[in-house]
């Protein structure tokens, strides 16, 4: 339950006014003996913080009288608890708020519920005590005084949205932005952070609107127009892209990422001079910008300017000595400048850096075959041969998982890891494939072969956790996801695995922990939201279920069973009213949910 600042300071005010005002001074509302009066309200208003603001979330900016009624209910209500404090012998009225909170956690701890029990049997039982009067409310609160605490609430949205953001809690930033813009549609800083958000999810076309109207309402913003600019060009549409990235380094011509992204899109233009030009502005503003200085050496050599080139690639390999595409790049130079014994060199340095990419082993069988080493270049042509097939395979092999064409898939990663043992993603990929066919043995098989081949993978020891788990061995899946944790100490995955596990064999105090580890990983993991509620119910925790519960809807609004679980809670604990109406909003979202249309109907019955 949210306690404002000056909120309670308020309540204990509002009890004395009879007192202390004229009998004659404009009142908004009366809750038995006591008024609220319109001036005392508008200064509580006025001086009241933006994190104070909260309850603005539950109506329509737009629709002012709701919006005052739900300021003047702030009072009403916080009235009513300090009365009910008092008549269970909390008397004096100077009590703060921590000995109110602390009193209802103490003899209400069901009531306090998000669902606000306690509250709504207040407001229900003391209905006919609260007498409102709407001309005087709407003068005590004009619109100029509205519109402004919107617009702070809108702000503070866009901060926390912001903070999000940084925390890496993509979705739950987003959902926050985008009330943000219902109260403040004209701060430029929440369309730019809610663009960054779909950019993150990788929801390009949702972000290039947010992005725009950032640009629109603060044109002077650099980093606005190289938002839409890196948008577009994911978008593939190169000329808005460039058009943006030309227009921030306008405003800000010494960065230089917007100089390297304008030389990427010239290039996909086929603009190399404006490439050119572009890369150029990168090394002169950071001079060991070794991408910069790979696309630069690139546009030469396809210039013709060879010496220039293979000068550009070498520094590349000074800056990034691991760079394999350098040496590949710096081979074919040489290929044309006929210096054969160095594209030999060139090569056998690039296989050893990459040593699965059938490409390199391509150029090089060519190149042995030009220094006169036959042998060589049919040894290195049968590993090309090899290599392409297995890869071939493997990509074929995703095309048809993802299909779903199960036994399709099956046979083709079976090729891929015949025709390369060492492949650990072909051997992976068919294990999950097994997994999905329901043949957990052959799915294990194969996830032990990838992990023979890499042993800290953290993924197949997850996958092998689960596939135990899935097979009705805790043990092994236990030992798994231990595995994956001594690999990755706060893999999300594992985590939650280790959760349900302790959850299945009725440990519920364990599934909290370990539940409550995988959330100080991703706070925004919704698979451990769930399950923590359902461990809090089984611990007779409802409050903390209900917490737990609505994570998962807040983080999507179409998560039906969370929404059918806090329904439950609601029945439990005497609730019928919102219980009704949680699992009608279940129905809403998935009319052919048969438990929730069974618990509606039995609730309408006893009515």
């Amino acid at each position: 339950m949210h306690w404002g600042r000056g909120a309670l300071c308020w309540v204990v005010w509002a009890g004395l006014l009879p007192a202390c005002k004229p009998a004659d001074a404009p009142i908004v509302a009366e809750v038995g003996l006591h008024r609220i009066e319109a001036d005392a309200l508008r200064a509580y208003v006025a001086q009241l913080p933006a994190e104070d603001l909260g309850p603005l979330d539950a109506v329509q900016p737009q629709d002012a009288a709701t919006v005052r009624r739900q300021y003047l209910q702030l009072i009403i209500d916080r009235h009513l608890l300090l009365s009910e404090a008092r008549a269970q012998g909390l008397d004096s009225t100077q009590l703060v708020a921590e000995e109110i909170r602390a009193y209802y956690q103490n003899q209400y701890p069901n009531a306090l519920m998000e669902g606000g029990t306690l509250l709504a049997r207040l407001r229900k039982q003391r209905s006919h005590e609260v007498r409102v009067y709407p001309e005087p409310l709407e003068r005590a609160l004009p619109d100029s005084l509205l519109a402004r605490k919107v617009q702070q609430w809108g702000a503070l949205l866009s901060q926390r949205g912001g903070m999000l953001l940084k925390q890496g809690r993509h979705r739950k930033a987003l959902a926050v932005l985008e009330r943000a813009a219902a109260y403040d549609p004209d701060l430029a800083q929440t369309h730019f952070y809610m663009g960054l958000a779909y950019a993150r999810l990788e929801e390009n076309e949702q972000a290039t609107p947010a992005f725009e109207r950032a640009v629109a309402l603060a044109p002077e913003e650099a980093d606005f127009h190289y938002a839409l600019g890196t948008t577009l060009q994911m978008q593939h549409q190169y000329e808005g892209a460039a058009a943006y990235f030309q227009r921030a380094i306008e405003r800000t011509a010494d960065q230089p990422h917007y100089h390297f992204r304008l030389g990427e899109v010239r290039r996909s233009l086929a603009d190399f001079e404006g490439a050119l030009a572009a890369y150029g502005a990168v090394l002169e503003l950071q001079p060991d910008h070794a991408q910069a200085l790979y696309r630069r050496s690139d546009l030469l050599a396809r210039s013709g300017d060879l010496v220039g080139a293979a000068a550009g690639f070498k520094k590349v390999l000074v800056l990034a000595p691991e760079n394999a595409a350098a040496l590949v790049d710096l081979a074919g130079v040489y290929t044309k400048q006929q210096r054969h014994s160095q594209v030999v060199a060139a090569l056998e340095r690039a296989i050893q850096l990459n040593p699965a990419n059938h490409s390199i082993h391509y150029l090089l069988s060519l190149a042995y075959a030009q220094v006169g080493q036959p042998d060589q270049a049919a040894a290195v042509a049968a590993e090309f041969q090899r290599l392409s097939a297995a890869d071939r395979h493997y990509k074929e092999g995703l095309r048809n998982a993802n299909r779903g064409s199960w036994d399709r898939a099956s046979t083709l990663l079976t090729q891929a890891v015949a025709a390369d043992s060492s492949h650990v993603l072909a051997h992976i990929r068919l294990g999950m494939v097994y997994l999905y066919q329901d043949a957990p043995m052959r799915g294990i098989a194969a996830l032990k072969r990838a992990l023979a081949l890499a042993p800290d993978h953290v993924e197949v020891h997850c996958l092998l956790g689960e596939a135990y788990a899935a097979s009705g061995q805790p043990d092994s899946a236990r030992y798994f996801f231990d595995r994956a944790l001594g690999a990755d100490s706060i893999s999300v995955r594992a985590h939650h695995g280790l959760a349900k596990l302790a959850y299945q064999a009725e440990d519920p105090q364990a599934a909290v922990l370990v539940s409550q580890r995988a959330l100080a990983s991703d706070p925004d993991h919704r698979d451990s939201h769930y399950l923590l509620g359902l461990a809090h119910v089984q611990l007779g925790q409802p409050r903390a279920a209900w917490r737990s519960l609505q994570a998962c809807v807040e983080l999507d609004p179409g998560d039906v069973e969370a929404l059918y679980k806090q329904g439950l809670l609601l029945v439990r604990h005497g609730s019928a009213d919102e219980a009704q109406r949680v699992f009608a909003s279940v129905l809403q979202r998935d009319p052919d949910h048969v438990e929730a249309r069974q618990q509606l109907a039995r609730l309408e019955r006893e009515q």
